[in-house]
């Protein structure tokens, strides 16, 4: 790969990288005050809960996620960087929708996290049966 191509190529990986670690950097935060709080070795889906709720209201849980979320967008900046040439889209609109987006899927990562917990601690029971008959007895045929 030679010129335009390898250039826009080192934009969006750069870009990704810094995607990831603004992302990743939250995520890490969030589970290892999780991991801190729980006493029994297992992170529950409460625990996750209660590490989100109680770091949310600190100033260096807040510090963590508004560093995470600006390096997010520096990261899409860097990404939309060769395909955008207006400069009010590049530093208002990307940024803006880099983190409209990270926001929704932060809570759809949120969501997950809680449902795989609470699955394996077997706190969900959707009362599901796939057995079949095999369950049920059977009923005597009328005459």
């Amino acid at each position: 790969m030679r010129g335009p191509l390898r250039s826009r190529m080192s934009w969006v990986a750069s870009g990704l990288i810094l995607q990831a670690v603004g992302a990743g950097g939250v995520g890490v935060y969030v589970w290892r005050s999780a991991r801190r709080q729980n006493i029994g070795g297992r992170v529950s889906a409460a625990t996750i809960r209660l590490a989100w709720h109680g770091e949310m209201h600190t100033r260096q849980g807040l510090a963590v996620l508004a560093a995470g979320v600006l390096i997010y967008a520096v990261g899409s900046v860097l990404m939309a960087r060769p395909y955008v040439t207006r400069p009010v889209t590049l530093f208002v609109a990307v940024p803006l929708a880099a983190v409209a987006g990270m926001l929704v899927l932060g809570v759809l990562a949120f969501i997950v996290a809680l449902v795989v917990a609470a699955l394996e601690n077997g706190d969900l029971d959707f009362g599901l049966d796939f057995s079949g008959d095999r369950g049920r007895p059977k009923r005597p045929r009328q005459p």
